[in-house]
């Protein structure tokens, strides 16, 4: 009777066993998708506001290109359509990140925004350069060169950690453009020109300025 009641046990709590591994399956699968969809929902999110900065610069572009020309376009316009639209893509790019941080696998689409989203910098850089030459306040910007190994660049976080406490101090007197050295296109040819290809990262410039890893009460003095 014992073996009886004993295999009776067994059998219950095998069968228990397949029934939550059968539903753990189904809920796994329905948690996965919703995670899918979650992406692919956030995926959206980041494309329309990736045109819409795009949309702003191509306005900031004619602005300027309008002010080249002789138009009556006050800097103060330009400066504001700038300021705010840079601040639109810095939210933007937390925003990016923040997502790829949450999920599970770094999926492809988000490598593509962010390739995106580093060509758009180029862009804020080149427009502050051309702003700069056209009216009396100069913008000061700085490139960073970095890696995302830290074997590479042992230093980059560390240098993260003085470009943020000088932007915290100086708001919109300062952009800083990160730039990952190791990227291909205007990144790439951008690092030729000021030699960063192969040099020991980080690298700044600052203001044209070429430096290596500088801190914070330096870069202060390399600013206009």
């Amino acid at each position: 009777m014992r073996e009886k009641v004993k295999f009776v046990r067994h059998i219950g709590v095998l069968f228990l066993t397949v029934i939550i591994f059968v539903v753990g399956i189904l809920i796994g699968g329905d948690v996965e998708q919703l995670r899918v969809q979650n992406l692919y929902t956030q995926l959206q999110e980041q494309d329309l506001d990736y045109q819409n900065i795009l949309t702003e610069g191509d306005y900031i572009d004619y602005l300027v290109t309008q002010k080249e020309a002789g138009k009556n376009v006050s800097c103060d316009t330009i400066k504001g359509a700038y300021y705010t639209s840079i601040g639109n893509l810095d939210d933007s790019r937390l925003k990016l990140e923040g997502y790829i941080n949450t999920a599970k696998v770094k999926e492809v689409e988000y490598g593509r925004l962010k390739d995106h989203y580093a060509n758009l910098q180029i862009n804020y850089w080149i427009a502050a350069k051309r702003i700069s030459g056209l009216c009396e306040d100069k913008i000061n910007t700085i490139l960073y060169f970095f890696a995302e190994d830290k074997k590479e660049c042992p230093a980059c976080e560390d240098q993260g950690v003085h470009l943020s406490y000088v932007k915290q101090k100086l708001g919109d007197d300062v952009m800083i453009f990160n730039l990952n050295a190791q990227d291909i296109g205007a990144t790439f040819l951008i690092g030729q020109q000021y030699e960063v290809i192969g040099a020991e990262l980080p690298v700044l410039v600052i203001n044209d300025n070429v430096t290596g890893f500088t801190q914070n009460a330096e870069i202060f003095e390399m600013l206009e």
